[in-house]
């Protein structure tokens, strides 16, 4: 089977594993040298209200700063896909995941800077969890469009919630709980595009495990090699790119 077959499944999946491990890796990082996750914005979102009715503003603008800084990465993979896509561009991602790889690189220059023994304050502590969350918000944005909604990697309520639902679906149509417990046949489901069944489950189980793996590389890193601590996953967005591109440069050709 030709390599260009593979892309509507397993190099989908394969992307959205090894963005999980990406986001789990800065998300670690961000805890470990800024205090506080990039990765997601839910706790932004509750820290933005419990520090407004607090009357901490400071606090409150950083939290509403990296909702925004999230938002701002997601709007711009948009603008990106919609113009790839108007102008034919063989590959639509690579514009996008090029964003999230100057990001990290910005990031990892404060990594760089940071020092081991202390959590970073004031005006480092800004821009460096910004830049982190716009590069996620890019990041989640790509797989997001990629998948048609059915995947996000920078979080893990909604591959949890999904793991839960397909496992109760997979119980009720393999017949653990038919009979006394339901009664009847359950109704059939309609096609995901990222499979059904024990494949969706592997997905969902594999993107929680890379997130958690690369959650704790981004800590062993931190630990052992903190100034270079952001190396494996800029080199994996770069080698993602770099695949990515020789892909669509070989559609291109066999296209002529």
């Amino acid at each position: 089977m030709p390599r260009t077959a593979l892309r509507p499944l397993q190099i989908q999946t394969r992307l959205a594993i090894s963005l999980a491990w990406v986001a789990g890796f800065v998300n670690a990082t961000g805890v470990l040298t800024c205090g506080m996750v990039t990765s997601h914005v839910t706790g932004h979102a509750s820290g933005l209200g419990r520090d407004a009715a607090l009357g901490a503003w400071g606090p409150a603008a950083l939290m509403g700063a990296l909702v925004a800084a999230f938002f701002l990465g997601a709007f711009a993979t948009g603008l990106a896909l919609e113009l790839g896509r108007a102008r034919g561009w063989t590959s639509l991602y690579a514009i996008p995941a090029a964003l999230e790889l100057v990001l990290l690189g910005a990031f990892a220059i404060g990594v760089r800077r940071h020092d081991p023994a202390a959590t970073e304050i004031g005006a480092t502590l800004w821009w460096m969890t910004g830049v982190a969350s716009c590069a996620m918000g890019v990041q989640n944005a790509i797989i997001t469009r990629i998948s048609s909604g059915v995947v996000r990697t920078t979080h893990l309520t909604g591959i949890v919630t999904d793991l839960g639902h397909e496992l109760a679906h997979l119980a009720v149509q393999r017949g653990f709980l038919r009979g006394g417990l339901l009664g009847k046949e359950p109704r059939a489901r309609g096609p995901l595009r990222f499979g059904t069944g024990w494949p969706r489950l592997a997905l969902l189980a594999s993107i929680f495990c890379a997130f958690v793996l690369g959650s704790a590389c981004g800590a062993w890193m931190h630990l052992a090699a903190p100034r270079f601590s952001m190396l494996p996953p800029i080199l994996l967005l770069a080698w993602i790119i770099l695949v990515d591109l020789r892909t669509a440069g070989a559609r291109e050709v066999s296209a002529r």
